[in-house]
C-alpha cells in the first residue's frame, strides 16, 4: 500500500495491486501527458497531467464505491486505467487518429500492463469494464475530477463544487449510477462548472489556435498510429523539430515560442460541413500551411441524460432541473470555428474570405 499526495483530494490510497498497475511503463508514460494539451500557452500553471487526473478518478471511484459495495470491484481499476491511451497533449490529436479509449485496449491487450491486469482478471472482461457507469457514465468519477482539477490548475473560479455531498448521493440503481434527491444541488453545482469551464479553458482560442498548428504539423509529417500511439510528448516534439519538412519545423517552432497564428475569422455561424470542406481546399491551395481552419464538433453535454432518484421515480436530471435544462439550451452559444494565419499573410486572407463569401 502507498500514499500518494494529491492537492485535490488530500491523500491517495493505492493498494497493492494499485500500485502494480501504477508501475508499469504504460502508466508511467501518462506523467508526460498533459491534462490539457496545449492550455497551458493561456494558463501557464495548467501542466497537470493524465498521471494525477487518472489517480484522482480512482479516488473518487473508490469512495462511490464504498457507499455503494455493490458495484465490483474491478471498476475501480477501470477508472485508474480509462485514459491510459491518451496521444501527447491528450484530445488534441484525435482529430488524426483513433479515439484514445482504442489506444487504451490497445495498451491493455499488448503492453506489461495487461499481464498486471490478468494476475487478478481476465483481460477480455476488464476491457468491459472501461465502459462501466462509474468511470463512463452521465455523471461519473472522470468528469468529478477533472472539472475540478482542471479549474485549480487554470486559476479560474468555477470549480468550486461539493464532492463529498455529490458521492455520499450516487446510488447505484439497477446497473446505473442515479442523483439522490439530496444530490441534486451538487449535481447542478457540477453541471454550472462545466458550462462555466468550457469556454473560458476548454475552447479558449489560444489553446486552439496553437491545437489546431499542432494538428498541421503532424499531419505534413505523417506519423503513422501505431508510432504515435506509445509516444509521449517529449517523443513527438523532438520528433517534430527533427523533421525534414522545413513547414512542420516552422510550425513547431512557433508554438515552442508562442508566436502563434492570428485570427481571421472567428464566428459563431455555421456555414455548413461542405461550405467549410470547400473553403479549406481552396486556402490550402493557395497559401499550403500558412492557414489553418478550425472546425470543431458542437459541444455536447451528456450529464443532463443522468437519472435523479424521486418519489415518482427516475427523471431526468434535466427534467428535474431548470438550471440544468437553461445551461443545455446555452451549450451551442460558445462555439466557435475559425480560420487562423501566419501575421504576414493576415491581410491576404482576410481578402480571400470576403471574396469567397461574397
Amino acid at each position: 500500500m502507498k500514499l500518494v499526495h494529491d492537492p485535490i483530494h488530500g491523500h491517495i490510497e493505492l493498494d497493492d495491486f494499485a500500485v502494480g498497475l501504477v508501475d508499469t511503463p504504460e502508466f508511467q508514460r501518462l506523467r508526460r501527458i498533459t491534462q490539457l494539451g496545449l492550455a497551458f500557452l493561456a494558463y501557464p500553471s495548467a501542466r497537470h497531467t493524465r498521471f494525477e487526473h487518472s489517480l484522482g478518478t480512482f479516488y473518487l471511484a473508490k469512495r462511490i464505491t464504498e457507499h455503494n459495495p455493490e458495484i465490483e470491484e474491478g471498476a475501480v481499476y477501470a477508472a485508474l486505467l480509462h485514459d491510459l491511451g491518451h496521444y501527447p497533449f491528450s484530445h488534441t490529436l484525435e482529430a488524426l487518429y483513433p479515439r484514445h479509449e482504442e489506444n487504451t485496449k490497445w495498451f491493455i491487450m499488448h503492453g506489461e500492463i495487461g499481464d498486471v491486469i490478468g494476475e487478478r482478471y481476465s483481460v477480455r472482461e476488464f476491457l468491459k469494464l472501461l465502459k462501466h457507469p462509474l468511470v463512463s457514465g452521465d455523471i461519473d468519477a472522470d468528469r468529478m475530477d477533472y472539472l475540478v482539477r482542471d479549474a485549480y490548475y487554470t486559476g479560474v473560479a468555477y470549480g468550486l463544487v461539493d464532492l463529498d455531498r455529490l458521492v455520499r448521493n450516487l446510488l447505484w440503481r439497477d446497473g446505473m449510477l442515479v442523483v439522490g434527491g439530496k444530490g441534486v444541488m451538487a449535481a447542478q453545482n457540477l453541471l454550472l462548472a462545466r458550462s462555466m469551464m468550457y469556454p473560458t479553458v476548454y475552447q479558449h482560442h489560444v489553446s486552439k489556435i496553437a491545437s489546431a498548428m499542432l494538428i498541421t504539423a503532424v499531419e505534413l509529417e505523417g506519423i503513422p498510429s501505431d508510432e504515435i500511439r506509445t509516444m509521449d510528448e517529449v517523443d513527438l516534439i523532438a520528433r517534430l523539430r527533427a523533421s525534414e519538412r522545413a513547414e512542420v519545423r516552422e510550425l513547431v517552432r512557433a508554438v515552442d515560442d508562442r508566436r502563434l497564428y492570428k485570427r481571421v475569422l472567428y464566428s459563431a455561424s455555421d456555414p455548413g460541413v461542405d461550405a467549410v470542406a470547400e473553403l479549406r481546399r481552396e486556402l490550402e491551395a493557395e497559401f499550403g500551411h500558412l492557414v489553418i481552419v478550425d472546425y470543431p464538433p458542437k459541444p455536447k453535454f451528456e450529464e443532463k441524460n443522468a437519472f435523479v432518484e424521486t418519489e415518482r421515480g427516475l427523471k431526468r436530471l434535466s427534467e428535474v432541473s431548470p438550471l440544468v435544462r437553461s445551461l443545455v439550451e446555452l451549450k451551442d452559444t460558445h462555439w466557435r470555428w475559425g480560420v487562423y494565419a501566419r501575421a504576414d499573410v493576415r491581410e491576404r486572407v482576410e481578402r480571400f474570405l470576403r471574396a469567397f463569401f461574397d
